[in-house]
């Protein structure tokens, strides 16, 4: 699990973890760690069809942002393909307030 700080969001990026390993809390302590550090609001970009990943995300309190708001976010943040774009999915933390503008 990695973290980029960007301008003023912080992106939790490729947050893997092995299959052998899953369901023993690994990825809930990176995550947590990784927020305790940031200092902007955190987002993560994934596969729309990744729902266990979703389901991750949300149980661990972050948000799934509207299809209007992702598709802004990830122009803002990120440097990927448009179908990328039509094929993901952002969350935000808590501490998210809208920054869409511009």
């Amino acid at each position: 699990m990695g973290i980029q700080f960007k301008n003023d969001v912080t992106l939790i990026r490729h947050a893997f973890v092995r299959t052998i390993e899953r369901k023993k809390g690994i990825g809930s302590k990176l995550l947590e760690h990784l927020c305790a550090i940031s200092t902007t609001p955190v987002l993560i970009g994934t596969w729309a069809d990744a729902s266990w990943a979703i389901e991750f995300y949300q149980i661990h309190g972050f948000r799934l942002l509207p299809e209007d708001e992702k598709n802004i976010l990830l122009r803002k943040y990120w440097t990927i393909p448009l179908r990328q774009i039509e094929t993901s999915a952002v969350l935000a933390a808590r501490n998210w307030d809208c920054k869409t503008e511009g």
